[in-house]
Order: structure tokens, then C-alpha cells, then sequence
């Protein structure tokens, strides 16, 4: 097949669709397909790839935004077998006008509901996502990307969620339910870091417990109320240590996960962690929240903690708990780590190779 992947980031870019796009294309690629990614951003590739990429570049103007996205999806996609769009907002939305122009097949890939995001973030709501799907009327700004994500839905020939959650609120739009199919994500080969070298060139002290969180600096990621739990830990305990990271790329996240007593994801709404699963890879004991697809990934008590979002004592009692229990600290590793198994590579490039030839064909 020759297939056009449409992303909003990409690597150096750090985020879960950057390193999804680039795991899925590298795999299609080594598979035979003709693959080409077009992606937004100005920064130079952190390596070179077997497959070309198309950078475009952002524009504070959103039609010129989207203007030149489109162009550049159009040209790349005119011998494409099928385009696949990893959003249904800032690369979906060009993607799709271009696959019609073209008269091509389009699948869409939603990672999460970039309405909700963008309301929450610009404070145009304080609800929760689950509450906010069940509102009818929005603000302008938000009405309209609410309903250029549908417009997008409804043009896919196919759309994959990553989780069961998300899928559920794709259908909440008004979307088939026949449509949206889950196709988990994956884990790839990461890198052998010894932790006790990953500590000393971090500088982190023998004695100190060192707590990790990192993501995106929007709100309903829970950084502030993590810093809130640390300086309250470090008033009973000075060996507590936070180390929270937004904007690292990939292998610095990697050598902090594999570092950190407790890797801590207090998010109010994820459609689905791939973190989650580089710190069950890189033997971090996992503290999250029971919002949105964590749970299809944690199971409390098994293979990490599951706490309240935003619940200041929840975390406080997780983290001591496993400060003061080395050994349940190994236990949740242990079973974390059989998360490399059912979220495996080989299978997510399968399911997803399967639903583009279908769509192709």
C-alpha cells in the first residue's frame, strides 16, 4: 500500500502521536508499504527516517494554518492508497478535504476530544470532560472546533480509538456505532538504562525518594496539585523529591522513569497514557488516576495505585505507601511489566495494517 500518515506533532516533538506516528510509520515501512508522513513543526528531525517526512509550518492565522496543511496533505496524498489522519482537529480536518478532493480513502485516529481540551484550557468550562459531553449548547470558539472534529468523524471511511473510553464518546457524537474500532496502543523496543547510572547522572541521592510526573503543562494534567502533595511531604520527610517534566524529549523522560521511585500521573482525563506504559517498561512504580482509560490499563493494587484525580490525600497516602513498602514497590513492577506483553508492537501494527488495507481495498 502506499499510505499517507497525517500528524499534528512528531519527534523531536514529544507527546503520545508523535511517538505513535513514528513507531506505526517505521513498522509499515519495514513492512513494504510506501509510507510518507506530513506533520506540522520547524524544528529539524531528530534523526532520519526510511520514510519522508513533510514539515509545514504552524501559523498563529488558523486558515493559513490549515491552508498550507492541506496543501502540503494534497500533494503528498495524490498517489496515496489511503490517508490516515492521527487527529480529527488540526491534522484531520486539512487531511480529510484533501483525501475528498482526492477522492481517497480516509481513516481517523481520535486520541481524545480537542473541544473539551481547548474549552478547559481557555477556561471557557471548569466541567469535567464526562460532564461536558452532555452539554448542548458551546461558546463560539468551542462550538466550532466541537464541530469540526464531527464534521471529520463523519467523513472517515473508518476511525480507531485507543481505548474503550474514548470509543464510547466518539459514539456520543452522534458517530455509527459500527464505525469507531479500539485498537490499543504499543510499546516498542526502549532503551537498557541501569538505574543506579540513571540516578547518579540525574543527581539524584541515594537516600532520597524521588517522585516523576511529565506531560503536556495543561491543567488537567495535575501538576499543580503534585506540587501541593510534594511540599507537604517534605515538611513530614526531606527525602521526598519531585521532578516534573513538560517539554523534555522522549530519551530524557525514559532516564527519569527509569530513575524515579514513583512515576505519578495525577490527570484529570486521558484518552490513553502511552507513558503509562514506558513506565511499567522502564520499572516505575505507577501511581495514577481512575479518569478516563487509566483503568483499562492500571487495575488498583495489581499493577500500580489508582487514586482521584486531584485527591491531595489519595496521593499523599499512595506515595508513602510506597515509600515505606519496598516490596510492594517490586510487586506492582512485576506485574506492570506483563503490560508489554498484551500492549505489544507487533499486534498494534497488525489491527492497524488490517483496517487501512480494508479501507483500501
Amino acid at each position: 500500500m502506499n499510505i499517507l500518515i497525517c500528524t499534528g506533532i512528531f519527534p523531536p516533538e514529544s507527546g503520545g502521536p508523535a511517538t505513535y506516528t513514528a513507531i506505526l510509520a517505521d513498522a509499515l515501512s519495514k513492512r513494504g508499504h510506501s509510507v510518507s508522513v506530513v506533520t506540522y513543526g520547524e524544528r529539524p528531525l531528530s534523526r532520519r527516517y526510511s520514510f519522508p517526512v513533510t514539515m509545514v509550518k504552524r501559523s498563529i492565522f488558523k486558515p493559513l494554518h490549515y491552508f498550507r496543511y492541506f496543501r502540503a496533505a494534497r500533494k503528498n496524498g495524490a498517489e496515496a492508497d489511503v490517508i490516515y489522519a492521527q487527529d480529527p482537529v488540526s491534522a484531520g480536518y486539512p487531511a480529510s478535504l484533501a483525501a475528498r478532493s482526492l477522492k481517497k480513502p480516509f481513516v481517523l485516529r481520535v486520541p481524545g476530544d480537542y473541544s473539551w481540551e481547548q474549552a478547559y484550557g481557555r477556561k471557557f468550562t471548569d466541567l469535567p470532560i464526562d460532564d461536558f459531553q452532555k452539554l448542548r449548547s458551546f461558546p463560539k470558539p468551542v462550538g466550532r472546533i466541537r464541530d469540526m472534529q464531527i464534521r471529520t468523524c463523519r467523513s472517515a471511511d473508518a476511525i480507531i480509538t485507543p481505548s474503550e473510553y474514548l470509543k464510547k464518546i466518539v459514539i456520543g457524537w452522534g458517530i455509527k456505532e459500527t464505525k469507531p474500532r479500539v485498537i490499543y496502543n504499543a510499546i516498542s523496543s526502549l532503551p537498557d538504562i541501569e538505574r543506579d547510572r540513571a540516578r547518579e547522572e540525574l543527581g539524584f541521592g541515594k537516600d532520597e525518594f524521588v517522585i516523576f510526573s511529565a506531560g503536556r503543562p495543561v491543567p488537567w494534567k495535575g501538576f499543580a496539585m503534585l506540587q501541593e502533595v510534594a511540599a507537604d511531604l517534605r515538611r513530614e520527610d526531606t527525602g521526598y523529591r519531585l521532578v516534573i517534566l513538560n517539554k523534555a524529549p522522549r530519551p530524557e523522560i525514559l532516564k527519569h522513569l527509569r530513575a524515579c521511585d514513583a512515576f505519578v500521573l495525577n490527570s484529570g482525563y486521558e484518552g490513553f497514557a502511552f507513558i503509562l506504559l514506558e513506565a511499567a517498561a522502564m520499572e516505575a512504580p505507577i501511581i495514577t488516576t481512575t479518569a478516563g482509560a487509566n483503568p483499562e490499563v492500571i487495575r488498583d493494587g495489581e499493577n500500580g495505585l489508582l487514586i482521584e484525580y486531584n485527591n491531595r490525600e489519595q496521593i499523599k497516602t499512595a506515595i508513602r505507601k510506597l515509600k515505606r513498602d519496598p516490596e510492594l514497590r517490586s510487586r506492582l513492577v512485576g506485574e506492570a511489566e506483563k503490560l508489554l506483553e498484551v500492549f505489544a508492537e507487533e499486534r498494534m501494527i497488525n489491527e492497524t495494517e488490517g483496517v487501512l488495507q480494508q479501507c483500501a481495498s
